[in-house]
């Protein structure tokens, strides 16, 4: 499945940003303690290391932007070039978004009124000259980008407290984090800043006296590695890393955390790169128009995936409880244990998807083989493969595609709950993430517990749906697939099929949307004070059903009207429904408010 990376555009976000994410934790599930390295699966190794194919990082229009360097803030560092390579970061990431970024001191603030936005960063001792420029922006209505602690102490370098950051964002409290040996950030679906960004993007961040904020809106949280929310001193809510808001008459954007700490690895550096892109066209009150991650607006979506392997015969009870419901289902076959049951394997086709999960679970060779075998045994190909053990490398990847497959199912270093495109040689390979414990965690673990395991599994599902992204259902023939422990699953598919807002779906379905939604392009243009147009484009071989473009608005106004088909949203957003858009073709919306 080759991908032409320069038509490569897309990923949005729906309306609401969900503040589920950080209810009722305790420290136990944050796993934030200091450490060694996170254990991975191998896949998830090689996955650490590998870029993934993003949207464009790139400015709908040139923003004007002064970075400000401030005087007192230099003298609170070991060394004033600590906050210089602060500065130059912002500039220099700034420039690579297409805005025209300045650097001026704070002694020089009159040349900086002419910026749309102004970006303060680091700067914990501020001059009266950054203080009233602050206010000078509330009172125009100029755009702020704010970073750590800035404004906590005065120009002598005294501390005053957090009154600055309070007024800005409006948060309830403010806290450093303490005592971690990895700072995590996750960004939910959902919010302006989000745009573009796979859903719970987790970006690596040094320890660095990060800021922790309760109240305000959760644009991206403090987690742990597995994506669980972490706040500062165990308490609840208190984990707000990113947050957009309102002061006076400036839109604001804070960061709890400074560029210059974020580990440098392709993942981070393109995480990092559209939230700053999405930063400054939300202070300077520029329109995005991005596809929503999931087709008809839905809010997540659910796979229900089985690796079929020992005790096969089990398979058709999971089969068949999952279509009387109406759920479809993913079975992962071993292709030589298929071969030997091949009125089972042609069932479980009927009630779903089925892919490889190899031919022997023992090997990662013979990906050709296996791919003759399922496709001789089903009549067509398929295109998916679930390692065993999630033990994977590029090798895997090449020789799957290789194959005839288009993706792959497995650990992604839980560094979203996205599927990916990786780029494999000159090809591309979907990655759709296992997230959450499978059953040969769960049962085996709990004395095979059943209630244990549906709570767990339910808790991971409400996890990854607050985040906005895809959960896959990890299980086992020889486990939750048999007889006794099957109601345990038909529970957890209705639960799934009640809620509404949820993409019940196969693994080749995600995927092909996935690629599907990577080609589309959009473009804003606006037309007047309250108008503007969007400009929708399909550069995929196939059509596309069911994508939403949600715009975010340069004004906190409802639409009033639009010649597409509006669906629900907050003021302030735009979100347009298209039922089709056929191979090649383009279509311009207009937008009122």
């Amino acid at each position: 499945m080759s991908l032409d990376r320069g038509t490569l555009v897309a990923w949005g976000v729906p309306a609401t940003l969900v503040v589920a994410i950080s209810v009722g934790l305790t420290l136990g599930q944050a796993g934030f303690a200091s450490g060694p390295e996170p254990p991975r699966f191998s896949g998830s190794t090689v996955v650490h290391g590998l870029p993934s194919l993003f949207a464009p990082a790139r400015l709908p229009s040139r923003v004007r932007v002064a970075v400000v360097r401030d005087a007192a803030a230099a003298d609170y560092y070991d060394s004033p070039a600590q906050l210089d390579t602060i500065v130059r970061a912002w500039r220099a990431a700034l420039t690579a978004i297409g805005a025209e970024a300045s650097i001026v001191p704070s002694s020089e603030l009159a040349r900086a009124a002419a910026a749309r936005v102004l970006v303060i960063p680091s700067a914990p001792c501020l001059t009266i000259a950054t203080r009233e420029a602050i206010e000078r922006a509330g009172a125009r209505g100029q755009g702020l980008i704010v970073t750590g602690a800035a404004g906590t102490h005065d120009a002598g370098c005294r501390h005053i407290g957090y009154g600055l950051l309070v007024a800005l964002t409006g948060a309830s409290r403010v806290e450093v984090l303490r005592d971690r040996s990895m700072v995590y950030v996750a960004v939910p679906y959902g919010g302006p800043l989000s745009a573009d960004v796979p859903p719970g993007a987790r970006i690596d961040v040094h320890p660095a006296s990060q800021i922790a904020l309760r109240g305000a809106p959760r644009d991206a949280i403090h987690a742990g590695y597995e994506l669980r929310p972490a706040p500062a001193d165990g308490s609840p809510l208190l984990d707000g890393a990113l947050t957009h808001a309102v002061y006076e008459q400036a839109r604001v954007v804070y960061w709890g955390f400074e560029l210059n700490d974020v580990v440098d690895v392709p993942w981070n550096r393109d995480v990092v790169a559209l939230l700053v892109r999405n930063s400054v066209a939300w202070a300077a009150a520029r329109p995005l128009a991005t596809v929503e991650p999931w087709p008809s607006g839905r809010a997540a979506a659910v796979v229900l995936a089985q690796d079929v392997e020992y005790q096969f015969a089990n398979a058709r009870y999971a089969a068949d409880s999952l279509r009387a419901i109406g759920v479809p289902g993913t079975f992962f076959v071993t292709s030589g244990m298929a071969r030997r049951h091949r009125r089972i394997a042609k069932g479980l086709l009927r009630a779903g998807e089925v892919g490889s999960h190899t031919e022997n679970h023992r090997l990662l060779g013979g990906l050709d083989e296996t791919q003759r075998d399922l496709t001789a045994l089903l009549g067509t190909p398929v295109s998916g493969l679930r390692p065993p053990e999630e033990q994977f490398d590029l090798a895997t990847m090449a020789g799957w595609l290789a194959a005839g497959g288009t993706y792959l199912l497995g650990a992604n270093d839980a560094r979203s709950v996205a599927p990916e495109l990786l780029p494999v040689g000159r090809d591309t390979l979907i990655l759709i993430p296992r997230t959450g414990a499978d059953d040969v965690a769960l049962m085996v673990r709990s004395a095979r517990d059943a209630a244990a395991t549906e709570t767990r599994y339910g808790d991971d599902f409400a996890h990854v749906r607050a985040l906005g992204g895809v959960y896959t259902l990890s299980y086992h023939s020889q486990l939750l697939a048999r007889p006794e422990n099957v109601p345990v699953l038909a529970r957890l598919a209705r639960t799934f099929a009640r809620d509404t807002t949820v993409w019940l779906a196969t693994a080749a379905d995600v995927a092909g949307w996935w690629q599907a939604r990577a080609r589309i392009e959009t473009d804003v243009r606006m037309r007047s004070t309250s108008r503007l147009d969007v400009t929708v484009r399909n550069r995929g071989t196939l059509p596309v059903e069911g994508a939403v473009v949600r715009v975010t608005l340069p004004a906190a106004r409802r639409v009033i009207r639009s010649d597409g088909r509006l669906l629900a949203a907050d003021a302030g957003v735009a979100r347009v429904l298209i039922p089709h858009l056929g191979k090649g073709e383009s279509r311009t919306i207009s937008i009122v408010w």
